[in-house]
């Protein structure tokens, strides 16, 4: 294991791996790379942040020192079987203890990582820190409990000019403590809006004039702490019996935690599809059910000469001779987490070149797709080519000077 720590080029299965050459130390999520024995080896810069310890004092911890108490059974059973092969590593919800004591909720997914016989050399944990998400989870049960007893986070009424006359049940910690500042004023006159394009605000006030109902509405607003709150309406207008129009009602959220997880979703989204753009090793995203092509970055176009747009107009299958095609297909239907294998592609000049391909399960979009980062054989295979037909030659000539009766 010595070899893992030192990370030598090529040396090693933990250390050849082309997606941790490519994605280690900058992933956004958590990484670490264990002994069998569960002694952390390796572990990127987001699994230190996550956990709070530097790498030097994780590499003197095992996995079972970080995972929280309740979940030790449960993580040392699983892991059990990852690394005997009886199952597949599978995504779960794990929690983990932060050096201040803290818990940490995390999708976590771990895979044995095998030499050529199928022994087991180590195993690679990938870690993403969903606390934010339980925090929002545990928000948003106790906002619809609340909604349930009162029916909304407040209830409001406008007149025929979109003013504000009622607002029973508002909540005063958002609004200042002072109905005063609501009453009289239209949505878009409140005190402390943040900036909302003008177009927005037109298309609410053309959906008011023509007495349609809305549905989250959302504008911005600074609290008397100065917090920036998004603040969702949904109303309907009013008629009297006579069927003229009375004004609007309808109720409203303070959805500022989901907006706020949502942003650094987005966030988090825009870092990987930079990391992947950017990435010098070709790599794609592939429809695990109709094999085509999601996503190319530019390397790969490089390697295999198609433009962007023709990539994304293929399909797995027509870059592959015809008759490994089946194979392709049955390799598809496997639904392991972690692939890897060596195939031939077919360049767009017709050269069919050896490739290795380590793929790994993802949602793309809401699509079940597969990431795979490819790695070009072909010099490899050649140097080892040359390497037989030189060592090939040497016996030759040994085998001559024997039978000549010299040396």
């Amino acid at each position: 294991m010595a070899g893992i720590n030192e990370r030598p080029n090529g040396e090693t299965a933990a250390s050849s791996g082309a997606v941790f050459d490519a994605l280690y130390e900058n992933a956004p999520v958590g990484v670490a790379i264990f002994s069998i024995g569960g002694k952390f080896l390796r572990a990127n810069g987001a699994m230190c942040r996550l956990l709070g310890y530097t790498e030097e004092e994780l590499l003197q911890k095992t996995h079972l020192d970080v995972v929280h108490l309740e979940d030790l059974e449960a993580t040392a059973v699983s892991r059990a079987q990852v690394i005997s092969g009886k199952v597949k590593g599978r995504l779960a919800q794990r929690r983990y203890v932060h050096k201040d004591g803290s818990t940490i909720w995390a999708q976590s997914s771990g895979a044995a990582v095998r030499d050529a016989t199928g022994t087991p050399m180590c195993t690679v944990l990938v870690v993403h820190d969903v606390s934010a998400l339980k925090r929002s989870q545990r928000a948003a049960k106790r906002r619809f409990r609340r909604l349930i007893e009162m029916g909304s986070d407040w209830y409001w009424v406008q007149d025929t000019e979109y003013r504000f006359v009622e607002v029973p049940g508002i909540d005063m910690g958002e609004l200042d403590g002072d109905t005063d500042i609501v009453l009289g004023k239209t949505r878009w006159e409140l005190p402390g809006l943040a900036p909302l394009p003008e177009a927005a605000w037109d298309q609410h006030r053309a959906k008011l004039t023509r007495r349609e109902a809305f549905s989250d509405f959302v504008f911005l607003r600074y609290n008397k702490a100065g917090e920036l709150r998004y603040l969702s309406v949904s109303g309907e207008p009013l008629f009297d019996e006579k069927g003229a129009f009375r004004g609007y009602h309808g109720v409203g959220k303070d959805i500022t935690e989901r907006a706020r997880d949502q942003k650094a979703l987005e966030e988090s989204e825009r870092r990987y599809r930079t990391l992947f753009d950017a990435n010098p090793i070709p790599m794609w995203v592939v429809d695990a059910k109709t094999l085509a092509f999601l996503a190319v970055n530019d390397a790969a176009i490089k390697l295999y000469g198609y433009s962007k747009e023709e990539f994304l107009a293929l399909s797995a299958e027509q870059i592959r001779p015809e008759e490994d095609v089946e194979d392709l297909r049955k390799a598809f239907e496997d639904p392991a987490n972690y692939r890897s294998r060596i195939w031939r592609h077919r360049k767009k000049s017709g050269d069919v070149i050896p490739v290795k391909i380590t793929s790994f399960n993802l949602d793309f979009g809401g699509r079940r797709a597969r990431l795979g980062v490819i790695e070009d054989l072909t010099e490899r295979m050649l140097a080892e080519e040359r390497a037989r037909q030189s060592e090939k030659r040497y016996r030759d000539l040994l085998a001559s000077q024997g039978s000549s009766g010299e040396g």
